[in-house]
């Protein structure tokens, strides 16, 4: 039996409107730039604002190893947008959340969406 993946919020335009031509970690500009998705792709984490953050390749390589935490990130993200970081940790694990459980539907694209608009 194969488990479906979980349904994850997609949007290309958060995508870019949260690209920075800087690394939100350690502000270094000369090396190549990613949006890390907090919560990955993989694991139903959304295409949102409170999700992603600008790292330089080698903070992001530093990520994925498990040397910076989502706590620091989600910390990072919550200045950028003028919320708590509880607050976006807790804007998307609920999401993730629904994602897991097949929930994930208009209404909660909505609010999320709202949420990461609202600054």
């Amino acid at each position: 039996m194969q488990i479906p993946k979980p349904k994850r919020l997609r949007d290309k335009k958060t995508i870019e409107a949260v690209r920075r031509p800087y690394c939100e970690l350690c502000g270094r500009r000369d090396m190549g730039l990613h949006v890390h998705h907090i919560i990955t792709k993989g694991c139903g984490g959304p295409d949102h604002r409170y999700n992603l953050i600008t790292l330089c390749a080698e903070c992001h390589t530093r990520t994925h190893a498990g040397r910076i935490s989502q706590d620091c990130l989600w910390r990072i993200v919550g200045r950028r947008e003028g919320v708590e970081a509880s607050t976006v940790e807790t804007t998307i694990r609920m999401f993730k959340q629904k994602a897991h459980v097949g929930m994930a539907n208009q209404t909660v694209f909505e609010r999320l969406k709202g949420a990461g608009q609202q600054k």
